[in-house]
């Protein structure tokens, strides 16, 4: 299920006060929701876009591997959450990515995540990053999920711990 107004949950999921100064903060602020793309093929697909800061870049002039992991952690969290119609909590159990070409300081990123399933215990999803001038991929990988209880939107929603 599909949410109707997912572009209002998608901003409400990135203001909620759990994400201050974490380390993902800043993609989640930085991603640009695109809906209606050319990749959004069916409502579990979702499309952002992301420009490459200067802060990701690694010593090698493309994006650091571990700025690319967490694209596409915080982007299949995303999917997910549209994916479920309880907008559970999750939290990674496993995590794998390849590497294809690098990316520059300054890329327009298009970002192509597919929430697979979402089960009662376990969500599944795939990722698919471009540089956007050419469609060039980057990376692609998997994120697979455990479903906690709870939502992200609890009132009481606390750091797992």
């Amino acid at each position: 299920m599909v949410h109707k107004e997912f572009g209002d949950i998608f901003k409400r999921f990135i203001q909620i006060p759990i994400l201050k100064n974490t380390f993902a903060e800043h993609f989640y602020q930085a991603f640009q929701f695109l809906p209606g793309h050319a990749l959004e093929r069916n409502s579990n697909h979702l499309v952002l876009r992301y420009k490459v800061p200067q802060e990701i870049m690694n010593m090698n002039g493309s994006v650091h591997g571990g700025a690319l992991a967490t694209i596409l952690d915080c982007a299949t969290t995303i999917a997910i959450l549209r994916g479920d119609r309880n907008l559970s909590r999750t939290v990674s159990i496993e995590l794998g990515l390849s590497f294809i070409s690098p990316a520059k300081l300054n890329d327009q990123l298009i970002v192509h995540a597919v929430c697979q399933k979402v089960g009662k215990n376990v969500a599944y999803s795939v990722c698919d990053i471009y540089e956007e001038s050419g469609m060039k991929l980057v990376t692609t990988g998997r994120h697979i999920k455990a479903v906690l209880p709870g939502t992200f939107f609890d009132s009481d929603f606390k750091k797992i711990s």
